[in-house]
């Protein structure tokens, strides 16, 4: 009896998985459709807000079991496969291949062309230059802080934040050597910088030798006896090496933020952040003066950096987010407002809030 059950119930799951994948395909062909209408009208393909409340939606719909969080990784995954329908997009990232940027990518564009880059400021530039559609970049990390080089670089060029990306960090110690054989391990220094006690309780006379990226940390290991890498342990498939330890960070709630640049940014979601550049004059009160407006419209300001501006010797331009989208009246007087007290405001973008990808979803 409880076999016939057991069969019953596989035949209901086989037949809801064909009705499945007919109204996907339905959903593909609509898809299609969509995008040979932004072709004609010079559309973007990549819409972060409509996303976001398509997300939102789902969320609010869904009766369980099945988790919201779980629903919104298939329809992360649905997005992107609808979004390569309309056309591939070219995604410039901090390369090479296995980067922790590549992960963040692929999880937010799914099937794309990938363009690796050298550096944050090459990233950037291929922006700026129009060889990509957009670009993913490193901006702050939970544990570590801000990146400064990427928040430096929108004082150089003109692009557009039009999402973020929030991705769970997990380090791992790859090696194809033993592990009482390894003399150096090779990572950057932000992946050093998060392993600290791990690495000070486990390898605590092993040198520390800096690299440009943790996939760079895996290619030098795999080249060289006797030494390790701090990288995803994605990397160690793609570069020939075995995970010797999983999940070294010291924080397990570790994350990093990435954003996605590109020419413009979307309308509004209902859930938004908005980032500035603003250069202001160095005098007593200036700084007050300009986050006054917050205060006083009641939004919420979620970070603050000081940059040197590069115009002089100790003069300072502040990078600056806070909740809402600029089209909102409360934002656009908030601004107004700061354009009185700014020698220069520069609105790097208005975007959806995103939430931590869910451990182990591809969107690929």
């Amino acid at each position: 009896m409880e076999n016939q059950s057991l069969e019953s119930l596989r035949g209901q799951i086989d037949a809801l998985d064909t009705r499945i994948v007919q109204l996907l395909n339905d959903r593909a062909r609509i898809a299609q459709q969509i995008g040979e209408i932004k072709r004609r009208t010079n559309t973007r393909v990549y819409h972060p807000d409509r996303e976001s409340q398509v997300y939102k939606r789902i969320a609010s719909e869904n009766k369980g079991p099945l988790p919201s969080a779980s629903l919104t990784a298939i329809y992360r995954e649905l997005m992107a496969s609808s979004r390569a329908l309309e056309r591939p997009s070219r995604v410039a990232y901090l390369g090479p291949e296995g980067t922790f940027s590549y992960v963040a990518a692929r999880k937010n564009f799914g099937p794309a062309e990938y363009i690796p880059q050298r550096t944050i400021e090459d990233v950037f530039r291929e922006v700026a230059m129009k060889t990509a559609d957009y670009g993913i970049v490193p901006v702050e990390n939970s544990t570590e802080g801000g990146i400064r080089e990427t928040l430096q670089m929108f004082l150089e060029f003109d692009v557009k934040v039009c999402a973020e990306v929030v991705l769970p960090i997990h380090h791992s110690l790859l090696t194809r050597s033993p592990e009482e054989s390894i003399q150096k391990i090779y990572s950057k220094p932000q992946a050093f910088a998060q392993c600290k006690k791990w690495l000070s309780t486990h390898f605590p006379q092993v040198e520390q030798v800096w690299v440009e990226s943790t996939t760079e940390a895996a290619i030098m290991t795999n080249e060289k006896p006797n030494s390790a890498a701090i990288a995803h342990e994605e990397a160690a498939e793609i570069y020939g090496l075995n995970v010797l330890y999983k999940n070294i960070e010291d924080y397990p709630s570790n994350v990093t933020r990435f954003f996605v640049l590109g020419e413009s940014y979307p309308g509004p979601s209902g859930q938004d952040k908005t980032a500035l550049m603003c250069y202001i004059k160095n005098q007593v009160g200036a700084l007050y003066g300009l986050l006054h407006p917050f205060k006083k419209y009641c939004i919420n300001l979620t970070s603050i950096e000081s940059l040197p501006s590069r115009r002089k010797a100790w003069d300072y331009s502040f990078y600056i987010e806070f909740e809402g989208h600029v089209s909102e009246p409360r934002v656009s007087k908030t601004l107004d407002k700061m354009k009185k007290r700014c020698l220069e405001l520069k609105t790097l973008g208005s975007f959806p809030r995103s939430e931590p990808f869910l451990e182990g979803a591809e969107a690929v």
